[in-house]
């Protein structure tokens, strides 16, 4: 049985609500799709019902289903009211009489042709793009999103193990890429995304992985998050297969020390109130500069709300935030990254 989220309609919000009404989310077909819509209704519903949500500040949100998952909508979608319709004209009744003089929309995954069709018919209503306002209020998650999101992290550290104890001279990426993916949905969970990396293709900071074989001394990085119930998780590490000697594995393992190094002196500036740029700042002196963030939000979707870490980082930590923490260096012949998932606190972080 699934379980259900409480509504959160972004009450903390005050910006968001400064500025509209009612917020107004389309999730349509497999290219507009909105997760988002997950957060309000916590049933990864973006991948189940096609229709409009409507969520309100002060009270429950609607949901107008198509009417061919209507029933099911009704059934699961819990605190919430589930509308549906037959022809366009019952739509139009419902969505004008249901929404405010001012609407929220959320522009990154509504298309034009749908926003011209909204406006014509609201019309003498405004529409207002709401997406900025929509992803801070995904900034500090629930004690359900943190819960679904604490279950992704289990069933990744499971994918890793499971990578870990199938390691063999010829097996391929590939091959551990669907080992991985038959796992997760084994127990329940999508692919969020999956990389294995072997030797020199380490060094690629979004490896394909393809049919290379794993041979004997040499550097494996698997990056890997389960999605489970619509939230994700984001999780590497990197080692080494074979003997553990020579010139090649030295300088791994140098470098490879720097990376946990800056890992752990993260890790005491990681607390509500320290400067998001500070983690960069801190990385560097172990490991230089990055040719990627040194972290991101997680949640909904991979890189999700707060938006990637960097030297220029002016927003601060709250408690709340789940972050995924990425110190990594990148070498000609291999590359070394290793993350971990983190949820905020006053007074330090809880590592998931």
């Amino acid at each position: 049985m699934e379980k259900k989220c409480k509504n959160n309609n972004g009450e903390n919000n005050l910006d968001l609500w400064k500025k509209v009404d009612c917020v107004l989310f389309r999730n349509f077909h497999d290219n507009w799709k909105d997760p988002n819509i997950n957060k309000y209704l916590g049933t990864n519903a973006s991948e189940k019902f096609e229709g409009y949500l409507i969520i309100y500040k002060n009270k429950n949100p609607l949901f107008i289903s198509h009417p061919f998952n209507y029933k099911q909508a009704k059934k699961e979608l819990k605190n919430t009211k589930v509308v549906t319709f037959n022809e366009r004209k019952d739509f139009e009744k419902i969505i004008k009489k249901e929404t405010g003089k001012r609407i929220g929309i959320n522009e990154t995954f509504i298309s034009y042709a749908s926003v011209k069709a909204l406006k014509k018919i609201l019309k003498g209503k405004k529409l207002i793009y709401a997406g900025k306002e929509i992803e801070e209020a995904k900034e500090q998650k629930n004690k359900d999103e943190i819960k679904l999101i604490k279950k992704a992290v289990t069933e990744t550290k499971k994918a890793i193990e499971l990578v870990k104890t199938n390691l063999r001279k010829g097996v391929t990426e590939k091959q551990l890429k669907e080992k991985v993916k038959e796992l997760f949905s084994k127990n329940g969970c999508e692919t969020a995304f999956c990389i294995i990396a072997f030797g020199n293709n380490t060094s690629h900071i979004h490896h394909d992985s393809k049919n290379t074989k794993l041979e004997e001394n040499m550097p494996i990085l698997i990056d890997v998050g389960a999605k489970y119930e619509g939230y994700c998780a984001d999780l590497s590490d990197t080692f080494w297969f074979g003997e553990k000697s020579g010139k090649r594995f030295a300088e791994f393992e140098k470098e490879r020390k720097k990376v946990e190094a800056a890992q752990k002196e993260i890790e005491k500036v990681l607390k509500e109130g320290t400067l998001a740029k500070e983690l960069y700042i801190t990385a560097t002196k172990y490991i230089g500069k990055l040719p990627h963030a040194i972290g991101h939000g997680i949640g909904l979707e991979v890189h999700d709300a707060p938006a990637g870490i960097g030297e220029k980082s002016k927003w601060k930590l709250k408690e709340g935030m789940i972050l995924a923490i990425e110190p990594a260096i990148y070498k000609k012949t291999f590359g070394i990254r290793l993350e971990k998932d983190y949820k905020i606190t006053k007074k330090g972080f809880e590592e998931l």
